[in-house]
């Protein structure tokens, strides 16, 4: 079984309205790195997924301690600006009357229930789960520049998950529907084009010793994955613990689920395939085929 050693630790608090993402009909929220970025979450009432383990779908206030971003808030009506020098799908049209509910349903299905999301190791269990429609008015951190629906996107749905057993960690999914796959496909190099430019982001945003690996192929049913694994530092309280942000990303036809899983700890130990983030896109893959 995989060692994993988690520093016992509380974030600081940040304000904000809670993606990539990401809860028992709760109002608590988790947590997260310190970041200029200011992270928060669409307040549009949405139904929660099939054997879900305790998710709310009411709209809540703005909250003070949501994951960070410094990305305006994007409108759910109208494509958000990115970043200086960031790829961009020129937008397209919004769908026909008929087609939002439709998008919805289809969207929120495809969402992985918090009971089914991979934890870090085999006692590890996410338990809370907000789900909405939409991507939420902020990208997740750390590097996400904007949410699907700026990049071609026209409709979108959004799972936030958290684990009362450690306040340490987030993990998000948001999954978009495009026009056609052709524009699903396209859209994918601007995810890629993310991680590219994440090593200079993070520096941008005053992380130390910062590393963001090469991008990684994960198998799923659907098709072929991408995860990657940005490590920062500082974890306040803990002067050897370093934050571990996967971020990764698989795409069916004209849907892509994007994930970003969140912790902190002084090691994350993994044979490759075994990754919290590719067992997540594997079962994101099983949930964008069925649905």
């Amino acid at each position: 079984m995989r060692r994993r050693t988690r520093s016992s630790l509380h974030l600081p608090v940040t304000a904000l309205a809670v993606c990539l993402g990401l809860c028992g009909c709760i109002d608590e929220t988790t947590p997260a790195p310190p970041s200029r970025q200011t992270s928060a979450l669409s307040t549009t009432t949405a139904t929660t997924a099939a054997n879900t383990s305790s998710a709310t779908t009411e709209p809540e206030p703005p909250s003070d301690t949501e994951p960070p971003s410094d990305t305006e808030p994007a409108s759910d009506t109208e494509p958000a600006t990115t970043g200086t020098g960031t790829s961009r799908v020129p937008p397209t049209p919004r769908p026909t009357a008929s087609g939002p509910e439709t998008s919805g349903r289809r969207l929120r299905a495809a969402l992985i229930p918090a009971g089914e999301l991979p934890g870090f190791n085999d006692t590890f269990r996410w338990d809370r789960q907000r789900i909405r429609r939409g991507p939420g008015p902020h990208p997740p951190p750390a590097c996400s520049r904007s949410s699907l629906l700026s990049i071609g996107g026209v409709a979108a749905a959004r799972s936030d998950y958290r684990s009362s057993s450690d306040d340490s960690t987030y993990a998000v999914q948001v999954t978009a529907v495009f026009p056609d796959k052709q524009t699903a496909a396209r859209s994918e190099s601007v995810l890629i084009a993310w991680h590219d430019r994440c090593q200079q982001l993070l520096g941008q945003q005053g992380r130390t010793s910062a590393r963001v690996s090469s991008i990684a192929d994960v198998a799923t049913d659907v098709g072929i994955g991408k995860q990657w694994l940005s490590t920062y530092r500082p974890v306040p309280g803990d002067r050897e613990a370093s934050y571990f942000h996967a971020e990764g990303f698989v795409r069916a036809g004209d849907r892509i689920s994007y994930l970003v899983i969140l912790s902190a700890g002084q090691d994350y130990n993994y044979e490759p395939g075994e990754e919290p983030m590719a067992k997540a896109l594997e079962k994101a893959g099983d949930y964008l085929r069925d649905n």
